[in-house]
């Protein structure tokens, strides 16, 4: 089993109750950022499943929980030349900036491929280090 170590832009956290590494990135994330328990997450989203049809990890799944709760999207951020933000990036360069705006500390972001996870205090929170990932679609909640 691959170590991480904690840096400037990640924290090892496993938001998992059973200290599970498992495919649960989006409840993981959710529960992290929103600091509702693990539970809560997953039965919000079967609830939503279960009246849509999507999956409860499908963005098209969450979206509508997050919406539900108050969470904001946003859309990848880009620099100046249109290239995308890495995670490290956007945890060094923008997260002061943004937080200014929207007034929290807690992101929820893609990032990477089909990854989700939370960022907080400029860290990026989960069981493994995806900052070298492009950040996607993000969600805020004031």
């Amino acid at each position: 089993m691959r170590k991480y170590i904690n840096t400037d832009t990640f924290v090892y956290h496993n938001q998992n109750p059973h200290n599970r590494k498992t495919d649960d990135c989006v409840v993981r994330a959710l529960s992290t950022a929103t600091g509702l328990s693990y539970t809560d997450v997953v039965l919000g989203l079967v609830t939503i499943q279960i009246k849509t049809g999507f999956q409860m990890n499908c963005k098209e799944c969450y979206e509508k929980w997050l919406e539900s709760l108050g969470w904001e999207k946003h859309k990848q951020p880009r620099k100046f030349d249109n290239t995308k933000y890495t995670g490290k990036e956007f945890c060094r360069e923008l997260w002061s900036g943004y937080t200014d705006i929207v007034g929290s500390n807690r992101i929820i972001a893609h990032i990477g491929g089909h990854h989700i996870v939370a960022i907080m205090d400029g860290k990026v929170w989960d069981t493994w280090d995806s900052t070298d990932g492009c950040i996607g679609n993000y969600w805020t909640k004031k």
